[in-house]
């Protein structure tokens, strides 16, 4: 490109410019008030919640179409948990193998019929694993690493069943801030804390909505009455 061109494709660059630039100029009385507006709110100001029982609005939350990729039920205890994975299989049509988390209350409960210590490389894998909290606000779960959690177990596997304590859900995600800061305080922050809010998505290419990108494309949330 010779300067000449290299000069009119400059001028057309800066004149694309000046037509995208707003027409009316700013309103600053406005935006003082639209910003003083703002400052006067209480800075504990929550959203309203969806229900008074925490574990009912997550519920809702996700009956609503507002957490992707994610559906959700209540059983009435952990013993009830592998027949709502055999659901999932059924629906999904998944052979009846998954990778349940290597704790006590998971590997203790009557898992007959199921595999469970599916190799999590596979596409198809179902995850099993056990909540520390749910967060009814955003619809999220939260699951720390130990040596009884591979934190890889909650984005390997293309399918995802995360049981949470109902006594365990908390209606605000600020509710789970001062848990953590606590944590820290103590001194035993885990090396992960990883706070999920429905499955895998990405809109980066052209906005179109892609699914387990980088983590499961189906997640299933089960609320546990009595854990």
């Amino acid at each position: 490109m010779n300067k000449q061109q290299e000069a009119i494709s400059r001028q057309k660059i800066f004149d694309a410019i000046k037509q995208a630039s707003p027409t009316a100029p700013a309103n600053i009385d406005a935006i003082q008030k639209e910003a003083l507006e703002l400052l006067s709110l209480n800075e504990d100001a929550r959203p309203a919640a969806l229900h008074d029982d925490p574990s009912i609005a997550l519920e809702m939350r996700v009956e609503k179409g507002l957490v992707i990729g994610t559906s959700c039920e209540r059983i009435a205890t952990l013993a009830d948990l592998p027949n709502a994975v055999k659901t999932f299989f059924a629906k999904h049509k998944l052979p009846k193998v998954a990778k349940v988390q290597e704790t006590e209350q998971l590997q203790s409960l009557d898992w007959n019929g199921i595999g469970i210590n599916a190799d999590i490389i596979e596409d198809d894998t179902v995850g099993v694993c056990l909540a520390e909290y749910g967060i009814a606000e955003t619809g999220s779960f939260v699951v720390s690493s130990s040596k009884d959690m591979p934190i890889l177990l909650n984005f390997l596997p293309l399918y995802l069943v995360v049981a949470a304590p109902k006594s365990k859900v908390l209606a605000f995600m600020d509710d789970y801030a001062l848990i953590a800061n606590d944590i820290a305080k103590q001194g035993t922050t885990p090396r992960n804390i990883c706070i999920i809010s429905g499955a895998s998505g990405t809109t980066d290419i052209e906005g179109v909505l892609v699914q387990g990108a980088h983590g499961p494309e189906f997640l299933h949330l089960v609320i546990v009455d009595d854990l």
